[in-house]
């Protein structure tokens, strides 16, 4: 059986290593650092969720998501951001864009896997 596909959209290698670490055993994760890929991997890797963080230096996280549910082809991917951003209005800003869900930094391994479960099934 083929692991789920994961993308992780962050700038920052610590977090983004410390996701794959995280998830490497259960599905195949392929990581990106900056927005400005987002789209064209979304759309060909066809990803089963999307881990994104807001704070990049080329296109911020916001961008990237309204680019993510504009795009017929990646609409449906649930996205899960990942953010040192901890104020309610950032929460509720990026729920509004159409993410599934807000993590606030720094992770850990039970909060990662409870998001993914919960919009996986």
């Amino acid at each position: 059986m083929e692991k789920p596909k994961i993308l992780v959209i962050d700038d920052d290698p610590i977090c983004s290593s410390l996701l794959l670490s995280i998830l490497g055993d259960d599905y195949h994760v392929t990581t990106a650092n900056s927005g400005i890929q987002t789209t064209e991997l979304a759309t060909s890797l066809q990803p089963n969720c999307i881990f994104l963080d807001i704070m990049m230096p080329d296109k911020n996280g916001y961008q990237v998501l309204k680019d993510i549910k504009e795009n017929d082809l990646t609409r449906t991917i649930p996205v899960i951001i990942i953010s040192s951003l901890n104020e309610n209005s950032d929460e509720n800003l990026a729920l509004r864009l159409g993410a599934q869900d807000y993590i606030f930094k720094p992770i850990t391994p039970a909060d990662v896997y409870s998001k993914l479960k919960k919009h996986l099934g």
